[in-house]
């Protein structure tokens, strides 16, 4: 049975999880997932000027140094690059160490000063403290959400344009810099208001890796950003859930770790991008090529006047590869063999016909119309018909039969 505060830790994990799973999304499609990094980083020494300010480890005080510090770096990772020579990347990296520093610095001065950092409320924020939010906090998480929500739905025009062709965005009079601020503005106030649950040093993967996971998943826009919330807010549940059962394990660092394992499960299982479905894939297309130039090598020789192909020699060049290939023809239906012979069955004739046909017809359209070596680009039947259309194919084809019979 959950209890009364779990449920309020799970619901505001939850929303949290939404809120940096839609924000880091934006982050990821923009190529600014370094920028996540440096504005949670950044934070702390606001943190530590508004506690030696207002003297008062009051969470909104706290907060709005976090944000005023926060906009101050992402300011100056946009300035830094127009006015010097530095790369944005540099100019990312040079904000997070100085900010971080300066951070580090701050809370140093404030224990020596005899006011402990832990009594500040500082240590809970560097690291986060899940296990100790309030009602209202979960509230806050949960309207930030659907804040979020709404602001992308209503302007995911704007936003789509920008992330993936910001120059016709500017042709087509959407404002660009202020749709920048306004994602620059999202994903700060994502990182102060994730501050108490997740602390500072882990903000930035709670941003990030939701979204590098579901970009696994999915090539669209609208998709990468259900997908990406949808982990996060799954991140939230299962850390939070785990935590609650173990009571030495502190809910921030969980989440993160929760994270992080879908991360490597979309890493090794999303299908046409994860590891094991490229390796299937590459191996299929492998085995394909081999299996094809088989066949030929078989209907060359029919073609040079003989039925059947003494199989010792088809066998010898290259034993392993030609034997395992021989076994899949086999079991195929493409050849019929026996312990001297090889020969082509009418389907495997009519499959290495199909495939020395597509592959003249691709040299010839790479040679012709694309201006490119024909021996640049090997490529399957399949995917040369899939690429040509049928009247191109026709009118390549032509061409090859009367520059043979010319």
């Amino acid at each position: 049975m959950i209890s009364p505060n779990t449920l309020v830790i799970l619901l505001g994990t939850t929303a949290l999880g939404t809120c940096c799973g839609l924000v880091g999304a934006l982050m990821l499609l923009r190529r600014r997932a370094l920028l996540a990094d440096a504005i949670a980083h950044s934070t702390l020494p606001g943190i530590c000027i508004a506690f030696l300010i207002g003297g008062s480890r009051s969470l909104p005080v706290l907060g709005i140094g976090a944000l005023l510090s926060a906009l101050l770096a992402a300011s100056l990772v946009s300035w830094l690059p127009r006015v010097t020579r530095i790369r944005k990347d540099a100019a990312t990296a040079c904000v997070l160490g100085i900010m971080f520093g300066a951070g580090i610095a701050l809370v140093g001065i404030i224990q020596r000063s005899g006011m402990s950092g832990s009594a500040a409320g500082l240590d809970g924020l560097l690291l986060g403290r899940t296990a100790g939010m309030l009602r209202s906090e979960a509230w806050l998480f949960g309207i930030s959400a659907v804040v979020m929500s709404l602001i992308i739905v209503a302007l995911r025009k704007e936003l789509l344009v920008s992330c993936f062709d910001p120059r016709f965005g500017l042709s087509s009079k959407i404002p660009a810099r202020s749709i920048d601020l306004l994602q620059t503005s999202l994903l700060a106030a994502t990182i102060v208001i994730a501050l108490p649950a997740v602390g500072v040093v882990l903000t930035a993967a709670l941003v990030i890796i939701p979204a590098a996971a579901a970009r696994f998943w999915t090539d669209r826009f609208d998709g990468l950003l259900r997908t990406s919330a949808l982990l996060g807010a799954a991140s939230g549940i299962v850390g939070t859930l785990i935590s609650s059962l173990h009571t030495n394990l502190p809910a921030g660092p969980v989440i993160v770790l929760s994270a992080t394992t879908f991360f490597v499960i979309s890493l090794l299982l999303a299908p046409g991008r994860g590891w094991i479905s490229r390796f299937l894939q590459k191996r299929s297309r492998l085995q394909n090529r081999q299996l094809r130039r088989f066949l030929d090598g078989i209907l060359s020789s029919e073609l040079g006047g003989s039925t059947e192909v003494d199989r010792q020699r088809l066998l010898r060049a290259s034993t392993a590869q030609n034997r395992r290939v021989l076994s899949n023809s086999i079991r195929g239906g493409w050849v019929q063999a026996d312990p001297h012979r090889i020969q082509l069955t009418p389907v495997g004739r009519q499959r290495a016909v199909r495939a020395r046909k597509a592959l003249q017809i691709w040299r010839e359209w790479l040679t012709s119309e694309a201006s490119i070596d024909r021996d640049l680009i090997d490529l399957d039947e399949q995917d040369i018909e899939k690429i040509l259309p049928p009247d191109l194919i026709e009118t390549l084809q032509k061409s090859i039969d009367e520059r043979g019979t010319s």
